[in-house]
C-alpha cells in the first residue's frame, strides 16, 4: 500500500484540532509537548508537530541547555515549536512559528510567558529535563497538569497516514530480517549477521536502524542484551534470535524472528512450533474490545499446553512514532484493545542455559486483524 495522497500536514492539523477540543473539554487552555532525538523518543512533540530532532541529547552547559530536545506549544491562538538547531526540515513541520535556540530553558520561558495565569498541560513530561522544569515552576505562575491520560487514547488509534507508514516500515524490516537470516550460517559472527541486516534495511529505505539484536546459541535465552551483536561465531545447531528495530518516515518497526542454524533438534522444533501457535493466538485476539489480560492469559495457556509454562510475562506492546507505546501487553494491565491501534505481539520463552525463541508480528487491531509484517 502506498502512502495516501492526502498530505501528512492535513493529518497533523486534524490531530492538533482534536487535541484542542479534548483539552478545552477538561478546562486546559494549552499544551506543551516534549520530545527527544528522532531515534530516541520524539513522542507527543513529533505527533503534534511532525518534527524529529536531528541532534543527540547532550550534557547541559551554560548557554547550551536542551540539545537533542524540542518542545511544541499548542494553544487555540496558534502553535510554536522550539528547536535546538536550525537544521530542521521546514517543509515537514506543522507549526505557526519555529524558534531556534541553543538554550531551551530561556527560549521556552519566552514562549510560555503569555500563558501566565492559565491552566497548561504537559505531554510526555517524563522526557522534560529537570533544569527546564525547575525554571518553569520557579519563574512562571502557571497551573500545570499532566494530560497524557487525555491524549493517549487519541494517539493509540492510528490515522490513515500513520497506518500506511507503519505498513511501509514493516516491509523494510522484513527486508533487513531476510538478509540477516540468510547470513546466519555456521562460522558467521553475530556482528556479520547484524551488518548484513542493517545494510539491507537502510538500502530498503529505513531512516535508521537503532539496532539489530543477534543472539545466538546460549545467548538466544536472553530477551535483551548489550551489545546488540558480538564476535561469537554461529554453530550448527544454534538458535539465533534476530530483532530489528528502527523507523521509516518517522514511524517505527520492531520485528523479531528466531531461526535455527542447520536442522533444529526435536526440542528446538517443539519450542518453535509452540511460539508460532502462541503468536497466531495473539493475532486472532487482536480485536477491538478484547481485554489485554485476556490476550496475555490465552497466550500463556497455549505455551503451557505445549510444555512451556515458563513463558515470558511480556507479550508485546503498541508501536507508532515510538518503538514501544501503550498498550503494554502484560497480564497486569487494565486496557482493552482499540480498533486501529498497531501492536507488536511477541510471545517468548527464554530459558537460561538452554536457549529461547520468539516470533514478533505487527498487527493492526480490527474485527479482522491485519498482520502487516512479512510472513517469512
Amino acid at each position: 500500500m502506498t502512502v495516501p495522497e492526502l498530505s501528512p500536514h492535513e493529518f497533523v492539523r486534524r490531530r492538533q484540532e482534536r487535541v484542542l477540543d479534548v483539552l478545552h473539554a477538561h478546562g486546559v487552555e494549552a499544551v506543551v509537548a516534549v520530545g527527544r532525538s528522532f531515534y530516541d523518543r520524539p513522542g507527543m512533540m513529533a505527533w503534534l508537530s511532525h518534527h524529529f530532532p536531528p541532534f543527540p541529547t547532550a550534557v547541559f552547559a551554560p548557554g547550551v541547555r536542551g540539545l537533542g530536545h524540542a518542545l511544541f506549544v499548542l494553544t487555540p491562538r496558534g502553535s510554536t515549536l522550539v528547536v535546538d538547531t536550525p537544521f530542521y526540515r521546514e517543509e515537514l513541520i506543522v507549526a505557526d512559528e519555529v524558534r531556534v535556540a541553543s538554550d531551551l530553558v530561556e527560549a521556552t520561558l519566552d514562549v510560555l510567558r503569555p500563558l501566565v495565569g492559565r491552566r497548561v498541560g504537559v505531554a510526555d513530561g517524563e522526557l522534560l529535563p529537570l533544569p527546564i522544569w525547575r525554571a518553569w515552576t520557579a519563574r512562571l505562575e502557571l497551573t500545570w497538569t499532566d494530560v497524557d491520560r487525555l491524549l493517549w487514547p487519541l494517539r493509540r488509534v492510528k490515522d490513515t497516514y500513520e497506518l500506511a507508514m507503519l505498513r511501509r516500515a514493516a516491509r523494510v524490516a522484513g527486508v533487513g530480517l531476510r538478509a540477516a537470516a540468510e547470513a546466519a550460517v555456521p562460522g558467521a559472527t553475530e556482528a556479520e549477521v547484524c551488518a548484513a541486516g542493517v545494510a539491507a534495511a537502510l538500502e530498503a529505505g529505513a531512516d535508521f536502524v537503532r539496532y539489530l539484536r543477534v543472539h545466538s546459541g546460549p545467548w538466544s535465552a536472553w530477551g535483551s542484551r548489550w551489545p546488540q551483536a558480538t564476535g561469537r561465531r554461529l554453530q550448527d545447531g544454534d538458535l539465533v534470535v534476530l530483532d530489528i528495530i528502527g523507523a521509516v518516515g518517522g514511524y517505527g518497526f520492531d520485528v523479531l524472528r528466531t531461526v535455527p542454524v542447520g536442522t533444529p533438534s526435536d526440542e528446538q522444533a517443539r519450542l518453535l512450533d509452540a511460539i508460532d501457535a502462541a503468536t497466531a493466538e495473539a493475532i486472532s485476539l487482536a480485536r477491538p474490545g478484547v481485554p489485554v489480560r485476556r490476550l496475555c492469559a490465552r497466550v500463556r495457556e497455549v505455551l503451557a499446553d505445549r510444555g512451556f509454562p515458563d513463558a515470558a510475562r511480556f507479550v508485546g506492546h503498541g508501536i507508532g512514532l515510538e518503538t514501544v507505546e501503550p498498550p503494554y501487553l502484560r497480564d497486569d494491565q487494565e486496557e482493552t484493545l482499540l480498533a486501529g491501534e498497531v501492536l507488536c505481539v511477541e510471545p517468548a520463552v527464554w530459558r537460561r542455559g538452554w536457549g529461547g525463541a520468539s516470533c514478533e508480528q505487527e498487527v493492526i487491531v480490527g474485527e479482522t486483524p491485519e498482520v502487516i509484517t512479512p510472513a517469512d
